[in-house]
């Protein structure tokens, strides 16, 4: 077993970057959209449906304010607390800049969700 550099191909973050947090093998920023202004109630999967309406959705995350973790643990409460924003990422780039032109502005789970680029070097609050 190797740690370290050794595991990432050179790249120094042995847990593996982007918002995950998994490791494996990472999108291209290109394909993912951050959305902004959700409903405190809005799970990933009602994101994630939303949001293939701009294209093929590989993988839809809601940021928790419980660490990041995203646990629904569904007993009474609901789980973690949502931050009211996600990263929803796509097939494609295309996808991704379909989605900012066509979903930014429209309505889920009765708020206007924003919708814009995901950009590198987010830093959680």
């Amino acid at each position: 077993m190797s740690y370290g550099k050794a595991m990432t191909g050179g790249k120094g973050k042995a847990h593996g970057a982007g918002p995950y947090g998994k490791g494996g093998p990472q999108a291209d920023d290109s394909c993912k959209v951050f959305v902004g202004n959700l409903n405190f109630k809005t799970r990933w999967q009602t994101l994630k449906d939303f949001m293939a309406q701009a294209g093929t959705v590989n993988h839809a995350k809601i940021l928790m304010k419980d660490g990041g973790k995203g646990w629904d643990k569904g007993w009474g409460k609901g789980g973690g607390l949502s931050r009211g924003m996600g990263v929803v990422e796509f097939a494609s780039a295309e996808e991704a800049q379909m989605a900012v032109a066509s979903l930014n502005g429209t309505e889920l789970d009765g708020r206007a969700i924003e919708v814009d680029a995901w950009t590198t070097g987010w830093q959680k609050a």
